[in-house]
């Protein structure tokens, strides 16, 4: 229901008018009824009506200043003017004011139910548009983003559009941007994930990047893409790397991004493609890193091959030496990462590097290590190969080092047991026991005793010479010293024996006989 106010200073056709009209019935309500003009322009301010029917001449305020001042303020509200013959030039001023409908005094109800009606049909009319516009409007402010992302989309990934439709578009958009030159930015969902985690993602990124200007934003399969503009690259790493934590502590996922060069509109397919390759082939960055174009730039001279035979690597890990294997491995890969070579090649080398190395492990093991091939093949970064290999030359290396320490250890607890079985030999020596026992060469054995024995052969030798002789002279009271330095390799040398006795016991054989003999 619409409401009405009636306006006229005669009582009586204010209330007869009130009486007669059908209101319901023309789709209205009497709401409030004014002696006057001013006492009208006051209850309008007040609570303004849909319809005013007012008088024309009338003291103070007259119907036309009525009218004219409240189309001032509420040009909305519909007049009905009644007025006599003699009022026809104030009722031409009050058509100026939108006023609709004139009615001649005296009018009967049944003039002013149609006026009423057709003020009504008119208000009708006009809700009814504002209710489609505002439809309208509403439906195209939900269609709007979709809208927007979908021109985004096919602007960087097809050549359907041009510079002219791109202003076209920025001022239906209301883009408003007058920037010279753009970033595209893409991002990704490392792992298994959910399009809900791609959504979340990129409302992370708007609202972490609220400072820089995002033009447009769209996803484009299981990416995200945003245009920026006026934004360095140094402040954009900054904050994604704050995306980057944010997004792993809500749901434990990393994500990657790639950031295109600086360009114009005309460049904006080329910058995606840069940034999309940047995303897409990482080989040479973790997952869940911040990649810009200028770090995976090819070389400019691709090599067909990697020229590497690896022998130090293979040699350091069959002789059981971890640590310059590892040492190794460090420098060949990032060697790798600074050449920047085709991720196809390094693949297939890789692949390559490892069949060499299991070759040097114990045949038993070979099959369970032919069985890695196929995790292998399932790596895309170079930090991945990096790590398998250096795990699988660090286990073999671990195997030759244990074998050749058990093969060491064997060796020496030959010499000790030849040299304790053969003390008496004057003529015993490391030389003689390897080139006559272990047919070794001798400064590799001595190398090996002092390695595992923490000293030299002779000083050990002098060491088990002396500490036979103790054990002769202290459990043998009848034992001549020629004897003892006879049984313990000095042969007819006695005086020699007694020297060295005395070095390492401070007294000499005979005083420690006597002395042995005292207690």
């Amino acid at each position: 229901m619409y409401k009405v106010l009636i306006v006229d200073d005669e009582i009586n056709i204010l209330e007869g008018i009130a009486a007669i009209v059908n209101w319901e019935a023309c789709g209205t309500e009497l709401a409030a009824k004014a002696h006057h003009g001013l006492m009208a322009y006051e209850m309008i301010m007040s609570d303004p009506p849909d319809i005013v029917i007012t008088d024309i001449k009338m003291p103070g305020l007259n119907g036309v200043e009525l009218i004219q001042k409240v189309y001032q303020t509420n040009p909305e509200i519909k007049f009905i003017v009644l007025s006599g013959h003699d009022e026809f030039e104030f009722a031409k001023t009050a058509m100026e004011c939108n006023v609709q409908h004139y009615l001649l005094k005296p009018s009967d109800e049944n003039k002013i139910e149609e006026a009423l009606t057709k003020v009504v049909k008119t208000l009708d009319e006009k809700s009814s548009r504002e209710q489609f516009l505002e439809k309208m409007k509403e439906s195209l402010q939900s269609v709007m983003p979709k809208a927007k992302e979908q021109f985004l989309k096919e602007f960087i990934t097809t050549k359907k559009y041009g510079v002219k439709d791109w202003e076209y578009y920025s001022s239906v958009f209301g883009l408003h941007t007058t920037a010279d030159e753009y970033r595209i930015l893409l991002m990704k969902v490392e792992g298994s994930s959910e399009y809900e985690h791609l959504l979340a993602l990129k409302e992370l990124v708007i609202e972490q990047l609220e400072d820089t200007y995002i033009t447009l934003e769209t996803t484009i399969g299981d990416r995200v893409v945003i245009l920026i503009e006026r934004s360095l690259q140094r402040e954009m790493v900054s904050c994604l790397q704050q995306v980057k934590e944010h997004f792993f502590n809500y749901y434990n996922l990393e994500c990657s991004a790639a950031i295109s060069e600086a360009g114009s509109i005309q460049r904006l397919r080329q910058l995606y493609k840069e940034a999309l390759d940047c995303l897409t082939q990482q080989f040479y960055v973790e997952g869940g890193s911040i990649v810009t174009v200028q770090e995976l730039k090819k070389p400019s001279n691709p090599v067909e091959e990697l020229q590497y035979d690896h022998q130090d690597l293979l040699f350091a890990v069959r002789s059981g030496d971890s640590k310059t294997a590892l040492e190794y491995l460090e420098d060949f890969f990032e060697e790798i990462k600074q050449e920047k070579y085709e991720a196809g090649l390094v693949q297939t080398h890789c692949l390559e590097l490892y069949l060499a190395l299991i070759r040097q492990a114990d045949k038993q093991d070979m099959e369970e290590y032919l069985k890695q091939v196929l995790v292998f093949q399932q790596y895309d970064r170079l930090h991945e190969f990096k790590e398998f290999l250096e795990q699988t030359a660090l286990q073999i290396s671990r195997y030759h080092y244990e074998k050749t320490k058990q093969t060491q250890s064997h060796i020496i607890d030959r010499v000790i047991s030849y040299v304790e079985d053969n003390l008496g030999d004057e003529e015993l020596s490391l030389s003689k026991i390897a080139a006559e026992i272990l047919y070794m060469n001798s400064d590799y054995l001595g190398k090996l005793f002092k390695k595992e024995k923490g000293e030299r052969f002779s000083n050990f030798l002098i060491n088990l010479r002396i500490e036979k002789a103790v054990d002769m002279i202290e459990h043998s009271d009848h034992v001549k010293i020629f004897e003892v330095a006879e049984a313990v390799g000095f042969g007819n040398n006695p005086r020699y024996f007694g020297q060295v006795f005395k070095k390492y016991t401070g007294m000499t054989p005979t005083d420690y006989k006597n002395v042995k003999a005292d207690l």
